[in-house]
């Protein structure tokens, strides 16, 4: 039964695998992509079409160089992920969704991109806000610590949504991103996502306060943020 909070109603989703529109099946691709950081600043994608697995896309990243290089996934308007890459072989994982990545290694010196595609199979739940053009992020400074308990993740997403946007009471929030991710959390209304709420793991066992993000001009289902 869904728990009303906060005017808002908490449901779970569930996704399945299955064809992407390509006509892929899962399995179909490697789990896991193979990027190559050169001495020179140059960026090579070895596995150009890979699959997510439950927590997002797996990397392993040979840095050819002797420098820490900064590995950086962007896609125009929808922001993107970088992380650290030591000299050698690393492993990570980043929770970006699927779709088309510019793949690019920071270092010193001149760089180059590649692209990578990481496929949808299905349990992907996506967080991009629907009909919006420009996005508008709230976030603390610094970051507040909210519970030690995921469980109570849901609730504060609602009430934390409640406060940005003004959502009104027949909007749902429900979890998003990947199913072994947690933390990550969207409004619905009528089938289209008005906002998004994410938290991140304080590395303490606790939870921090991330993000709540919702169109500078919402869809119906929301007022103007602070309003």
């Amino acid at each position: 039964m869904a728990t009303v909070l906060a005017g808002l109603a908490l449901v779970p989703t569930v996704g399945c695998g299955q064809a992407d529109e390509q006509g892929r099946s899962p399995g179909t691709a490697p789990d896991a992509a193979l990027v190559a950081c050169g001495a020179e600043g140059g960026t090579r994608v070895l596995t150009p079409v890979v699959e997510a697995r439950g927590d997002g896309l797996h990397l392993e990243v040979r840095n050819e160089g002797q420098r820490e290089a900064h590995l950086a996934l962007e896609r125009g308007s929808s922001g993107g992920a970088g992380a650290a890459a030591p000299p050698g072989t690393s492993e990570l994982v980043l929770p970006v969704g699927p779709g088309t990545w510019t793949v690019t290694c920071y270092e010193v010196g001149p760089v180059a991109s590649a692209t990578l595609e990481l496929l949808d199979t299905g349990i992907w739940v996506s967080t991009e806000i629907d009909g919006c053009e420009f996005a508008e992020s709230m976030h603390g400074d610094p970051p507040r610590r909210v519970t030690d308990d995921a469980r109570e993740l849901p609730a504060l997403a609602a009430s934390s949504l409640e406060a940005f946007v003004g959502l009104r009471p027949d909007v749902v929030i429900e979890p998003a991103g990947y199913p072994a991710q947690e933390g990550v959390f969207r409004a619905r209304r009528d089938g289209s996502t008005v906002a998004t709420m994410s938290f991140y793991p304080d590395g303490e066992g606790g939870w921090l306060e991330g993000e709540a993000t919702a169109c500078s001009s919402p869809p119906e289902g929301a007022s103007e943020p602070g309003g």
